[in-house]
């Protein structure tokens, strides 16, 4: 193309048009009631960007104006994808579906110079054909408040960040040893300060910022989310990394001695049946809050130690015919999966939930590198791939650079065609152990969750690290112009 574009994540098809459309002051938005909701949020950044009134007259004019419309002829683009084009006299954005008429929006925001004009002044895009899609369903960020409570107008600004980007996975990792910071009916020491995280009990916290969400707060974010095309996928630690709720009600803990520090209170006892009612009450709380699909139950780094000498775990371990703790663990996540299928729900969880055998119908998010994604595959279950080595975005840039994350394949070459259709897509992981402040964690994030949209939202055969590279360095003005640097990454 004449002037290249800063697209991140480049679209499936591009062709370059003649001239450019220039908005004005006499520049409208058209939308039928369908297009609406898109119209408005879309609306809301060109005026930020532009300066632009941009009034919503009933009739579109004959120039001018910016035209948003659902076409169920484009279902062959699928349920996010969409057909963008800019003509010299206006800017039409059809998809088949709402969440491809939103990304197309995305697109047409990238298209505006970094540098937005002043009110009166024109600010122009290059006239373009663009015809998009993504590569995978599961386009995932994991935000951290289980070690460190983020402040909300942060998850807000995330999320912001995330649909710049096309990403549709919020995993909100809520709970593990830091810190229990959603409200729960019914526990309220859950968030007393005294019992929050790693700690010995009565002292304050280490590092960890105080807050809590409550249920208000929470169903506001996932709105907010939810009108974006951002499914939050919430987690609650279990059967490990449950300190914080072990300290404030140790009778779900195992009756066993422990030694010095509270934060050997790890995991829940499995044994007996008030720690299932405590879970049960909290999941049904969670699903309440949560409209998706999903529930994480995160299911990694359980020590099953106290496990060993409980007389309760190993009575249960022995009427239920199991052979050892690895099939304990199996058994109690199957006995929450059939908790969350009986509500609609499906469960996934770290790949440790392989071990001892997985559950009937259990995604799998792999982390321990990809091979528990392959197992997961080749044994017919749904896979996201999450990996330390490509996707934690909390090691630093000289571990995990723009390049490395940029050259990571979700796909394992090991699976057939079938089996690869289990892979749902991939997503990176911001954990928050080192109490990062919310400005650092930007830093982390950006500009490696750039690559990572390009991997999971574009075409294999479209990447291309050169292009990648000069869209990265215009983009970084856009990013800077929204309060992120990520010059110095």
């Amino acid at each position: 193309m004449n002037t290249p574009l800063a697209l991140t994540p480049w679209p499936m098809r591009v062709q370059a048009g003649d001239g450019q459309f220039v908005f004005t002051p006499t520049t409208c938005l058209v939308a039928d009631a369908a297009a609406a909701p898109t119209a408005e949020t879309l609306a809301a950044q060109l005026r930020l960007r532009t300066g632009m009134p941009l009034p919503r007259p009933d009739q579109r004019p004959a120039s001018g104006a910016v035209v948003l419309a659902l076409n169920p002829q484009l279902a062959h683009l699928g349920a996010e994808g969409y057909r963008l084009v800019v003509t010299a006299t206006a800017v039409d954005l059809q998809a088949p579906t709402a969440a491809g008429l939103f990304w197309a929006t995305q697109t047409l925001y990238q298209l505006l110079p970094a540098a937005a004009g002043a009110a009166g002044a024109g600010v122009a895009i290059p006239a373009v054909i663009i015809e998009d899609q993504p590569r995978f369903g599961w386009r995932g960020l994991m935000l951290d408040t289980g070690h460190d409570y983020q402040h909300l107008s942060f998850i807000y600004r995330f999320i912001d960040l995330m649909v710049l980007h096309k990403f549709n996975r919020l995993h909100w990792h809520i709970t593990d040893l830091g810190t229990w910071p959603l409200e729960i009916d019914g526990y309220p020491r859950l968030q007393d300060p005294c019992t929050l995280g790693t700690r010995r009990r009565g002292t304050p916290p280490r590092g960890v910022k105080p807050g809590r969400y409550t249920h208000a707060q929470v169903r506001e974010v996932v709105a907010y989310a939810a009108a974006r095309h951002v499914t939050v996928v919430p987690e609650i630690d279990m059967p490990g990394h449950s300190a914080p709720a072990l300290m404030a009600y140790p009778e779900f803990d195992c009756p066993v001695p422990h030694r010095t520090w509270e934060w050997e209170r790890w995991e829940y006892c499995v044994g007996q049946e008030r720690t299932y009612d405590f879970l049960h009450a909290v999941l049904s709380q969670v699903m309440a809050l949560f409209p998706s699909p999903y529930i994480h139950i995160g299911g990694d780094e359980c020590p099953k130690d106290h496990w060993r000498l409980c007389p309760v775990c190993q009575a249960r371990r022995q009427a239920e015919g199991l052979a050892d703790e690895d099939e304990l663990q199996s058994w109690f996540v199957r006995r929450i999966e059939r908790f969350l299928n009986a509500h609609g729900r499906r469960l996934i969880g770290w790949d440790e939930i392989l071990e001892g055998g997985l559950a009937p119908d259990a995604t799998v998010m792999s982390w321990r590198g990809v091979g528990g994604g392959i197992a997961a595959a080749q044994a017919g279950h749904d896979v996201v791939m999450a990996p330390t080595s490509h996707t934690y975005f909390d090691y630093p840039e000289t571990t995990t650079s723009v390049a490395k994350v940029y050259q990571f394949e979700p796909v394992p070459a090991e699976l057939s065609a079938a089996q690869a259709r289990h892979i749902l897509g991939a997503q990176a992981q911001m954990w928050t152990d080192n109490h990062p402040t919310e400005a650092e964690i930007e830093r982390l994030v950006y500009p490696r969750a750039c690559a990572l949209a390009e991997v999971v939202w574009s075409p294999a055969a479209a990447r291309d690290a050169d292009r990648f590279a000069a869209c990265l360095a215009a983009h970084a003005q856009r990013l800077a112009a929204l309060g992120l640097d990520i010059t110095g990454a």
